[in-house]
């Protein structure tokens, strides 16, 4: 029980800070987005979504901000037919706000949902949401934008994610209460295509997701090369001995100060993106789904390693990414031991 109540507070004090830049709904508040979001999924009258569509892409174009289509927009022009129920923008984080002021400017209805990861906009009772961090700290960041592609829809041309951050962002989303990601990605996997070097560099992300599902789809018939499973099977479990490297900021090209804050410090959506890059990176622990917790002053790791070694490994990557912040390190190591009544063999 103390060791629960010790959790319980490292948890609520690194969490505490965090609580000043977002918003802290009242129950009623929190009702009230659920019954939207049910709503906002479940519309039976579509025939506005494409006007919306084009009116939204249009107004962010006119900004000049890069953006992509995501979500079932995207899957359907990537070769997989189904309906959907709102439009999903995946933009940079420096972005998401002034994209929700100039579609507000435009009529449409916003709230800044979550400040970690999502806003949202409505017009004609259409959604739009605005993402800038997908599942598995995925970011808007340049490697992406350099691979989105211009698509036709409806008589114009559109951006819409490659089909192999969609396969990755898909992968990494899937969960048991949204199983339609995991077959979105079979569909685009499908397809055929690929960058498959791509592919796996990218799948860094969410590498033991996007290996079941090349495992699945090649299961399944789909034309997935034996050699791809086996690389980034190669990275997962047959890392080579450790070697530094230098880790490169793909979130900001200059400046690390973000418009309107009054002081130097880096934001801490862009900490959490450096540091959960060096964990990916850093051999000795690369892939073990170590999670993070970043505020201005704190930072809180969870997950699970195999050795005491890999746990201060953890300690020593984020130091270094980080030497400002508060480390407060809940990684657990995992001791493996036989099963009970199991029959030792001499």
């Amino acid at each position: 029980m103390a060791s629960f109540l010790l959790n319980l507070g490292v948890e609520d004090a690194a969490m505490g800070e965090a609580m000043r830049v977002q918003q802290v709904l009242s129950q009623e508040e929190e009702f009230e987005n659920c019954e939207k979001d049910y709503h906002d999924h479940n519309l039976t009258e579509l025939s506005d979504i494409h006007d919306v569509l084009l009116e939204a892409v249009d107004t962010v174009e006119a900004s000049g901000m890069p953006y992509a289509i995501i979500g079932g927009l995207a899957v359907k022009n990537l070769g997989r037919p189904r309906v959907t129920h709102d439009i999903d923008f995946f933009v940079r984080p420096d972005d998401a706000e002034k994209i929700l002021k100039v579609l507000e400017a435009k009529g449409f209805t916003t709230q800044l949902r979550d400040p970690f990861w999502l806003y949202k906009a409505w017009k004609k009772d259409i959604l739009v949401d605005i993402i800038f961090k997908s599942s598995g700290d995925i970011y808007f960041d340049e490697e992406v934008r350099s691979h989105v592609r211009r698509v036709p829809y409806n008589n114009m041309m559109i951006n819409a994610i490659s089909p192999e951050d969609f396969i990755v962002i898909k992968a990494a989303a899937h969960q048991e209460h949204n199983p339609h990601h995991w077959h979105d990605a079979l569909a685009v996997l499908k397809q055929g295509g690929l960058d498959w070097d791509y592919l796996i560099s990218r799948a860094k992300h969410a590498p033991r997701r996007v290996l079941a599902l090349l495992i699945y789809g090649q299961s399944n018939d789909l034309a997935v090369p034996n050699e791809v499973i086996q690389k980034l099977y190669r990275c997962l479990y047959e890392a080579p001995a450790y070697s530094q490297q230098s880790i490169i900021y793909p979130y900001r090209e200059k400046k690390d100060v973000l418009r309107d804050r009054d002081d130097s410090r880096e934001h801490y959506i862009y900490t959490k993106g450096r540091i959960m890059d060096a964990l990916t990176l850093d051999e000795r622990i690369a892939e073990h789904d170590i999670k993070v917790i970043v505020t201005d002053s704190t930072i809180v790791a969870k997950g699970e390693v195999f050795t005491r070694e890999q746990r201060e490994a953890v300690d020593e990557v984020i130091s270094r990414c980080a030497p400002a912040h508060e480390i407060r390190n809940q990684v657990n190591v995992r001791v493996l031991t036989a099963p009970e009544g199991s029959e030792a063999i001499k």
